[in-house]
């Protein structure tokens, strides 16, 4: 087991973290908790850089080095919930894979990672405080649902016209609107959980009804 450490922390007004984090090979990734009243929120990794080239992400900006493994995941969500129970005297409530990578590209190590976090003899955390996000791979959201998951699904959905989605997100135009939302019906026909949608709003492009 590969123990991950904080190699920087920066503290926002706001009360949130953001954590360099140093895996065993020197690499580096990126994890933050996130504060509100009620509830804090662990943003988490599932890679070393990103395969995908969304052009307003900053990840896809680096090379995809590697895959996380399951510890290194389950780790970062060890360290935000020792860091939410020190700065907002609460455990960690919820999880979103969010941070640098595509976590469907790392499917088995994610699906273990969140086993461990959702385990008794892990983190015991309910897998519907969970949330993997996705720049919308049907193949793989069709896995996730043949395979039972529990914990809910949120899709990047900037357009859905795949003519402007694919100059915001080239790699969507392998994969058509048609299909992911083939793919997403699919997953609530199996799953019947409702998915997320998010998107940036940019001026001229998708700011319209």
């Amino acid at each position: 087991i590969n123990h991950i450490r904080v190699d920087q922390m920066q503290k926002s007004s706001d009360g949130t973290v953001k954590n360099a984090v140093r895996l065993h090979d020197g690499l580096v990734v990126e994890s933050v908790l996130i504060p509100t009243e009620t509830r804090t929120t662990a943003c988490v990794s599932s890679q070393v850089g990103c395969s995908l080239d969304c052009n307003f992400c900053a990840t896809a900006r680096l090379k995809r080095m590697r895959n996380l493994n399951p510890d290194e995941i389950y780790d970062q969500v060890a360290a935000i919930d020792n860091e939410s129970r020190l700065y907002h005297d609460r455990p960690l409530s919820n999880i979103v894979f969010m941070g640098m990578g595509e976590p469907l590209m790392n499917y088995n190590n994610v699906i273990k990672a969140i086993e461990k976090i959702t385990s008794p003899e892990g983190l015991g955390m309910s897998p519907k405080r969970i949330t993997v996000s996705t720049s919308g791979i049907p193949k793989m959201i069709k896995k996730l649902a043949d395979d039972g998951v529990k914990f809910k699904l949120a899709a990047s959905l900037h357009s859905a016209l795949d003519e402007v989605e694919s100059k915001i997100m080239p790699f969507s135009e392998t994969f058509p609107r048609k299909e992911l939302r083939e793919s997403l019906e699919y997953w609530y026909s199996k799953t019947k959980s409702r998915v997320t949608y998010e998107y940036v709003v940019w001026k001229g492009i998708n700011d319209s009804k």
